[in-house]
């Protein structure tokens, strides 16, 4: 029971706490996602009026960065993101984050595969980068 004065622990996400699915594969060796929005916000501007008379939201861009283990061998039911094939370089992937322990997906992000690079480091595990050009980015029952 809470004491008066003081509030409860809210129940945070936390990344051990996440599954990331690439198009219904588990990313079973990712390291981090970072996922940024813009509403291109702008003034709205009107004659006779110094001060904007609102703010509308122009267009919609995203960008999802996230980064992997490089693996020395290929490890079955592990998503295969291929960018040096012509034929998927430009290929369209969802990403569906879910909250393991209850099971509720957080969000879904639809694009497709804009930077890669890796860096190697003594001493430290790999790291393969990943930039994701979004198309979409959808709120779901377990993103408050």
């Amino acid at each position: 029971m809470a004491t008066q004065g003081t509030r409860p622990n809210p129940n945070v996400l936390t990344g051990n706490d996440a599954l990331v699915k690439w198009n219904g594969t588990t990313l079973g060796f990712m390291k981090s996602l970072s996922v940024d929005i813009n509403n291109n916000v702008q003034p709205i501007q009107a004659l006779g009026f110094r001060k904007p008379r609102g703010l509308k939201s122009l267009q919609w861009s995203g960008e999802a960065q996230g980064e992997f283990h490089i693996l020395r061998t290929r490890e079955e039911g592990i998503a295969d993101i291929n960018t040096s094939d012509d034929e998927r370089a430009d290929e369209i992937f969802m990403l569906l984050v879910i909250d393991k322990k209850s099971g509720k997906r957080v969000c879904e992000l639809w694009g497709a595969i804009g930077t890669e690079g890796f860096n190697l480091n003594n001493n430290e595990f790999s790291g393969k980068r990943v930039s994701i050009v979004l198309m979409d980015f959808v709120p779901l029952e377990a993103y408050n």
